[in-house]
């Protein structure tokens, strides 16, 4: 063998390309060939086996590399699917240190994932018996010494002891899930504890159902005395900590909810910060946030609870302009969750977007604004001309407006001719001009097609002709997989809409075949 690949760099350097290449999901060829490796050969032992931990490495592989007397699956599977990995005798000091061995190389450890409610499923779980026996070993140093990223749920007492054990000095990202129904006593200390047991966290995500007052004070509490952070998606943060985090190097993704009625009394410096997700309960307390910052945004996400109007979402996105850095803004997203009174409807015309169409470089734009958007055909060439970089356009995707939608195929065509790499699209569309013609060649579309676009959301566009619909539409979307609306099956004013879009959309798959 070349001398070169004892060197352990090289080795190293070599085998996290294999890692690389296998662009399986599971990434299984990888994982066979560093087991291999670290088999086959001793000079390659420590350091195959040093990646494939680092990569694959879960605290349920390093339990099933003990005796198979020790541990055993369930055979009745959870609701989850998963298979639970219990206890089945005591466990020895021999089987500590195997245990120990493979430990030592484990970087990522997830327990949150066993939770169905993240939408994530695990394939072997672990008993909580098995958990406590293991953490109880060797009480002087932590579970997993070289940890760096832990994702834990917290539902009481017990498994706030567990994660004592696990937290380390190496630790650099943090989830935490706080699903504890009645009061955990120690909570709040460990919260405390986060800081000087984790002196180098950069990631620190905090949820929880229900947070208490008590549990924001020492979360804010714990943010003030970390100084690496460079994510923090969290709770309510009061103006006070939002000085401290403004201040930090470091800190580049921020996602929080506002605490109302919070006053800044100076400028927010977040030099360095890209992305902010705001929760407030009204959109100008947001805006007041974002106007204080010198920032240079990539992603910005304001998110409501209370129903805006159109002059004060105007108004907004006037100071977005003013305040946001046209060069580097690429996703923008602004939810409002509450939809306004039928005799308050309010409607956003062109001019109002107008300052929005000064940040060029958008990749991604979601507006969901709890007011109607009028456009026209002229408008959606504005926007496409504006915007030639988009990939993702969502307007309104959860709000029937009581207005008519006038942009028409035509106002469709400019939005395929003028934004190549549109992936989504989602605008209501009047497909009255289509529907009146009899002649269904569409000479006048000549050859605008689109290569990319590949979910098309008609939201509440009315159709009366299905076939002449989806006929038109598979010409011009060749690419698109799904055509979605808005209409609902079960509302009887909804159903004929919702029947002849169903029908389109199973015309549209047929003809494009």
């Amino acid at each position: 063998m070349a001398r070169c690949l004892f060197i352990p760099e090289i080795q190293l350097s070599v085998f996290q390309w294999i890692f690389v290449l296998d662009a399986s999901h599971e990434r299984h060829v990888a994982q066979a060939t560093l087991a291999a490796l670290a088999r086959t050969c001793s000079a390659f032992h420590h350091i195959a086996l040093d990646i494939l931990w680092q990569q694959f490495g879960t605290i349920a592989r390093a339990i099933q590399c003990m005796p198979h007397d020790l541990w055993g699956g369930d055979a009745i599977k959870s609701e989850s699917g998963c298979i639970c990995l219990k206890l089945h005798r005591h466990l020895t000091k021999d089987d500590w240190n195997i245990f120990r061995r493979y430990a030592l190389r484990i970087r990522h450890l997830s327990l949150a994932t066993q939770d169905v409610r993240r939408g994530k499923k695990l394939m072997v779980d672990i008993d909580d018996e098995l958990l406590a026996c293991l953490a109880s070993m060797d009480a002087t140093q932590p579970l997993l010494p070289n940890l760096t990223s832990l994702e834990w749920i917290i539902y009481d007492e017990r498994d706030l002891r567990l994660i004592r054990r696990i937290m380390t000095k190496s630790l650099t990202s943090l989830f935490l899930e706080v699903w504890a129904i009645s009061p955990v006593p120690d909570l709040l200390q460990f919260i405390s504890s986060i800081a000087p047991t984790c002196p180098s966290l950069r990631k620190l995500t905090v949820h929880s159902v229900a947070l208490s007052s008590h549990l924001r004070n020492s979360v804010s509490q714990t943010l003030c005395h970390l100084h690496h952070l460079t994510t923090i998606h969290c709770g309510i943060l009061d103006a006070e900590v939002l000085n401290h985090l403004s201040r930090l190097p470091s800190l580049l993704e921020l996602k929080l909810a506002l605490q109302p009625n919070a006053e800044f009394q100076n400028e927010l410096l977040f030099e360095q910060l890209q992305v902010l997700d705001v929760h407030a309960q009204d959109i100008p307390s947001a805006v007041d946030l974002v106007s204080r910052m010198r920032n240079k945004l990539t992603n910005l996400s304001i998110f409501s609870d209370n129903h805006t109007g159109a002059s004060v979402l105007a108004q907004l996105f006037r100071r977005l302009s003013t305040f946001v850095s046209h060069d580097s803004l690429r996703r923008l997203q602004i939810m409002v969750a509450e939809r306004p009174p039928h005799d308050l409807f309010s409607v956003l015309k062109l001019e109002d977007l107008h300052p929005l169409l000064s940040f060029n470089r958008l990749t991604h734009v979601l507006l969901d604004t709890g007011c109607g958007i009028s456009l026209d055909d002229v408008a959606a060439l504005e926007l496409a001309q504006a915007w030639p970089n988009i990939m993702q356009l969502v307007l309104n995707k959860f709000l029937e407006s009581p207005l008519p939608s006038s942009i028409s195929p035509i106002g469709l065509l400019c939005f395929l001719k003028h934004c190549p790499d549109l992936l989504e699209l989602t605008l209501e569309i009047d497909f009255s001009f289509i529907e009146e013609q009899d002649d269904q060649s569409h000479y006048w579309v000549g050859d605008t097609t689109h290569q990319h676009l590949s979910i098309f959301d008609v939201t509440y566009s009315k159709i009366h002709d299905a076939a002449k619909v989806a006929a038109f539409l598979s010409g011009v979307l060749p690419r698109t997989v799904h055509v979605h609306y808005s209409w609902i099956h079960a509302l009887d004013d909804q159903r004929e809409y919702a029947e002849r879009w169903n029908e389109a959309s199973r015309l549209f798959m047929r003809m494009k075949r």
